[in-house]
């Protein structure tokens, strides 16, 4: 019989590695969400273009996507555990270097600056996803991720509503200072703990061999890996859509009428955080039969798709934060879900590639996406409501047509995982 999967407050009480851990990933989502404001709200000031969000938008996802063709062969051939402290310890300084922008012919280094965070968090990413396994037993992997899911979630809402009203009041300066300090005390709890790791043989044939050989070794894997090929593309068909109405979100927070750009921005993605921390809680609970869990991948992008299609219908006013939570809740659990799955069906020895897979395919897709609408609204007559309402539609239907393609393959894995227990009974 399969283990009892352990609570939230057991594992972090059971658990010292994993807690120093948390602890580390709760500080630094936290000022990373103060400083994530802070750039829209300096780039709107700087630019007073919508299309200069959205060009935020676009470069934080691509710096974020193209890196991860080599990030994944890093966190499989070198100490995850310094990965992660140099990724923290680097962006600590950059971050830093916001201060120095202060009027608008300077906007470049804004993006330049955000371009190198991203390429740092790239690093830390399949660094991260990668050792959860390694420091959780198998009854504490599921909270384990939904737990960390729900902190990233906690620190958007706590980060982004206390931001926006921070940085509304006191200005942008104050979030970049916090972000850095969060870096650096981020970094220093990651040193006090031990993350075991299998070591990594080189193989012959010198350093190419060894980069873009073990790069194309860990593609080669996954693709002709189905149950891990399926349900990587779980996280990347939210984004399709995804991207372009989390951009639009924010272009929402203009519209609300409580006060500032900044407050409109912080609540909306407050109750977006909201929803992303509930989901993989409620997700540990509600979805019991693993077997179901590629089927509910896709419903539940549907099920964010509905609540934007319904935001695109009523009156902006704050009320709609509780849609927006109701529609990241289904992508929380999504996200969840689908990380679990594939640290569970991949090897220690290539998972850092898995996950470096993954974001690779998330985030330029979400960057695609936050690139067509923001050229959608900057150069064709379609309002933002239109293109809210036209994104959500589409999402509603990929995550149908998604389960139209993924599911026989799954009925095949798990009707021979169930010979397979059988043939050992």
């Amino acid at each position: 019989m399969q283990e009892r999967e352990v609570g939230f407050l057991e594992l972090l009480q059971h658990n010292p590695v994993y807690r120093r851990l948390w602890i580390g990933l709760s500080i630094s989502m936290l000022g990373e969400w103060f400083n994530t404001v802070a750039l829209f709200v300096l780039i709107y000031t700087l630019t007073g273009s919508e299309m200069g969000i959205g060009l935020l938008f676009v470069i934080r996802m691509f710096s974020l996507a193209i890196p991860q063709i080599f990030t994944g062969m890093l966190a499989d051939r070198f100490s995850r555990k310094r990965l992660m402290i140099w990724a923290n310890l680097l962006s600590a300084g950059a971050v830093l270097l916001l201060l120095l922008v202060d009027d608008a012919s300077e906007v470049w280094l804004v993006y330049v600056i955000s371009s190198v965070l991203m390429v740092l968090h790239a690093v830390f990413i399949p660094a991260e996803n990668a050792s959860i396994p390694n420091i959780t037993e198998e009854n504490e992997l599921l909270t384990a991720n939904a737990l960390n899911s729900g902190t990233w979630s906690a620190a958007l809402c706590l980060g982004a509503s206390v931001g926006g009203f921070v940085v509304a009041a006191y200005g942008v300066e104050i979030a970049f200072v916090v972000n850095a300090i969060s870096f650096l005390l981020a970094a220093f709890m990651y040193s006090t703990i031990d993350i075991p790791q299998e070591p990594y043989v080189p193989k012959p044939g010198g350093i190419w061999a060894n980069t873009a050989g073990t790069i194309a070794d860990g593609f080669r894997i996954i693709f002709s890996t189905p149950p891990v090929r399926r349900i990587i593309t779980a996280k990347a068909l939210w984004s399709v859509f995804g991207g372009g109405l989390v951009y639009m979100l924010v272009l929402v927070g203009d519209d609300m009428g409580i006060g500032s750009f900044a407050a409109g921005i912080g609540v909306l993605f407050a109750a977006r955080g909201l929803g992303t921390g509930l989901g993989p809680i409620l997700a540990r609970y509600a979805f019991t039969d693993r077997s179901r869990w590629p089927f509910w991948l896709g419903w539940l992008v549907s099920a964010c798709g509905l609540a934007y299609v319904t935001i695109g219908w009523l009156e902006w006013s704050p009320w709609i934060a509780a849609l927006v939570t109701f529609g990241h809740a289904a992508s929380g659990a999504n996200w969840v879900l689908s990380t679990v799955l594939l640290q569970e069906r991949s090897e220690d020895a290539w998972r850092g590639r898995v996950f470096s897979t993954d974001f690779l395919l998330m985030t330029l897709l979400n960057g695609f996406s936050t690139l067509a609408a923001s050229l959608l609204l900057e150069y064709t007559d379609m309002t933002l409501r239109e293109g809210i309402q036209i994104f959500a539609i589409l999402q509603v239907l990929s995550g149908i047509v998604w389960i139209a393609i993924v599911m026989p393959g799954e009925k095949k894995f798990l009707a021979m995982k169930n010979e397979e227990k059988t043939a050992q009974n």
